[in-house]
């Protein structure tokens, strides 16, 4: 793996543990624990790994967990990890696969007994319980990548100062052309080095935060009935509606008037399939 590659990677795994440190996901988590008995983590997704929806698997011993995809725009950020649980009550039949499976491993009768004993305290639940808990689990991912687009544009501590201060020299200047010289100079840092600086401890290019940084304030824009579409392109900084079309959906996984459609029927994003 190269320097660039892992710099993104760290990153995005810091900007992950952020997100699971939030208060929204803590107080989730512990809900969820609550209403469930199951932990729940979340866990940052290696770039280029394609995960868009909801998948379940079951293990030998008829355990299933499941993995929930939190996604900003098209993109899957992260996974939310349900605990092991099973869909029926432990009995002999469906721990033999088990044991077969021990024993063909050579483990001691010690260490087969240790095994059921920890295979009989999985968590038991109902098929359509555990259903019903992961169409609230969905609903979340959708709160949390909302939450993680907002997360991404605020300035953090722990980021350098450069990063900072630039962050909040695009916010101020949004509807202004901006080029990464322009905001380098800005922040007293060269180009070449402000580049790199930034994509470190974002993950995203120069340009592709600003483009999501206009996206976002768009959105805020859009809820209010009287702004007109072409407006909002241009207030927010695209100098093109087109631009500012593609942009969006590319970003937001939608249109400007599909959001705002689906924004006036209170209907959640969907994931998409």
């Amino acid at each position: 793996m190269n320097t660039n590659t892992t710099s993104h990677t760290s990153a995005r795994q810091r900007f992950i543990q952020n997100l699971a440190e939030s208060d929204l996901f803590q107080h989730y988590q512990k809900a969820f624990h609550t209403l469930t008995s199951l932990p729940l983590s979340l866990e940052s997704v290696g770039e280029g790994i394609h995960i868009d929806q909801i998948t379940t698997r079951t293990g030998v011993a008829g355990v299933v967990e499941t993995q929930v995809p939190v996604r900003v725009g098209k993109n899957t950020i992260a996974i939310m990890l349900t605990g092991g649980v099973r869909l029926q009550p432990a009995s002999a039949e469906n721990f033999a696969p088990v044991a077969k499976a021990l024993l063909d491993d050579d483990r001691s009768a010690a260490e087969i007994r240790s095994a059921k004993v920890q295979f009989e305290q999985v968590p038991v639940m109902r098929p359509e319980r555990y259903d019903a808990a992961l169409a609230i689990l969905q609903s979340f991912a959708l709160q949390l990548g909302d939450s993680a687009h907002r997360l991404l544009f605020a300035t953090a501590t722990h980021e350098p100062e450069a990063v900072r201060n630039a962050k909040s020299f695009i916010h101020a200047h949004l509807a202004e052309p901006m080029s990464l010289e322009a905001v380098a100079s800005a922040v007293n840092v060269s180009p070449f080095h402000f580049c790199k600086l930034f994509k470190r401890a974002t993950g995203l290019t120069f340009t592709d935060f600003v483009n999501r940084a206009r996206v976002e304030k768009a959105k805020r824009m859009l809820m209010k009935p009287a702004a007109r579409i072409t407006e909002v392109a241009y207030d927010v900084g695209f100098q093109s509606l087109s631009h500012f079309n593609r942009s969006f959906r590319r970003i937001a996984d939608e249109s400007p008037t599909e959001f705002r459609s689906r924004m006036k029927s209170g209907a959640p994003a969907l994931l998409a399939a």
